[in-house]
């Protein structure tokens, strides 16, 4: 595993590099480099063989680097943060994060970010596709001391806060879904998973998990079951790296924002960026499909639907939602 992540920081530069070269430096011959290349492909990496020239990625790679993201924190964040880690892979970094970190004292973050996750989760159980290297897989880990009154709007509040980051790259035309995910041209750009452990009264810690779409490669995108979309639409080479510092600055502050004031800090700005507030909707919950129009969020940051039966109210739960066609 060694000889094959140094391997990557070989390529990631986007030349060639000889099969010669590479095995000097890896201390192997050029047959197990050439076995080294092939498995890339399972990690998504797209890596071009030219004979008399060597290989190459399909394109550079700017690995994730531990220095250069607590570099480029907000004080705020660096005073917050106990510890952040950083993994060449990882089973999932929230997954990490409850393993290593449960319970957080109050008021007091763990952040960890992965090159690669072997089983990168989504909401209601669905795989999170992470091909390496590409794009940003983090998670952070906060504890509440005095508990949660509105767990469920904490998910709002983390997708503001990962808009808020997203802006703050240049991508000023994304918006929300209902209840955490960040959209651009219609097709999901950024999710968001959310793990709670302790006592309704508190001490509570919650593991939020960001995925970001940032270069996803053409061959993996191809595999994935909805539409998707990436930054490298709207930002010329974005750093993921800054925008690993932006998302955990802007994250901090919203746990502890929440942590103090709840959903109120953050209703204002959901709803001038909620992409289905008006429109027809259908609902899946459990095995029911429900359909109707959607009327926003209340003050608990359930999603408001009219039907024909009236005013209903939703939480996020096991609820999935589709705009109608």
């Amino acid at each position: 595993m060694a000889a094959r992540n140094r391997l990557i920081e070989l390529l990631a530069d986007g030349d060639f590099h000889s099969g010669e070269a590479l095995g000097d430096v890896l201390s192997m011959s050029r047959t197990a480099v050439w076995k080294q290349v092939r498995r890339l492909s399972m990690l998504g990496l797209d890596v071009h063989a030219v004979r008399g020239r060597g290989y190459r990625l399909s394109r550079p790679l700017e690995l994730l680097d531990k220095t250069t993201i607590e570099a480029s924190l907000a004080p705020r964040t660096v005073q917050a943060l106990q510890a952040l880690d950083l993994f060449h892979e990882v089973d999932s970094t929230s997954d990490h994060l409850k393993r290593s970190c449960v319970p957080m004292p109050g008021g007091r973050g763990h952040a960890c970010l992965a090159e690669w996750q072997r089983a990168g989760r989504g909401r209601r159980g669905r795989r999170w596709v992470s091909p390496y290297g590409s794009n940003l897989y983090l998670s952070l880990a906060w504890g509440f001391e005095g508990g949660l009154e509105n767990p469920g709007g904490l998910s709002l509040a983390a997708a503001v806060a990962v808009l808020r980051a997203l802006r703050r790259v240049g991508v000023g035309d994304a918006g929300l879904k209902w209840p955490n995910d960040i959209l651009l041209d219609g097709a999901k750009l950024a999710g968001i998973l959310l793990d709670l452990s302790g006592e309704a009264a508190g001490p509570v810690t919650v593991v939020t998990g960001v995925g970001v779409n940032v270069g996803m490669p053409a061959q993996t995108g191809a595999a994935i079951d909805q539409p998707w979309s990436d930054l490298s639409q709207r930002v010329k080479a974005p750093s993921r790296n800054r925008l690993a510092a932006l998302l955990l600055d802007e994250l901090s502050r919203a746990m502890e924002e929440f942590g103090a004031r709840g959903l109120a800090g953050f209703l204002d700005e959901w709803q001038r960026h909620d992409l289905i507030d008006g429109h027809d909707i259908r609902l899946q919950v459990g095995n029911r499909v429900v359909q109707g129009q959607a009327c926003g969020v209340d003050a608990q940051g359930a999603l408001v639907m009219r039907d024909a039966a009236g005013v209903r109210r939703y939480h996020a739960g096991e609820v999935s939602v589709r705009l109608d066609a």
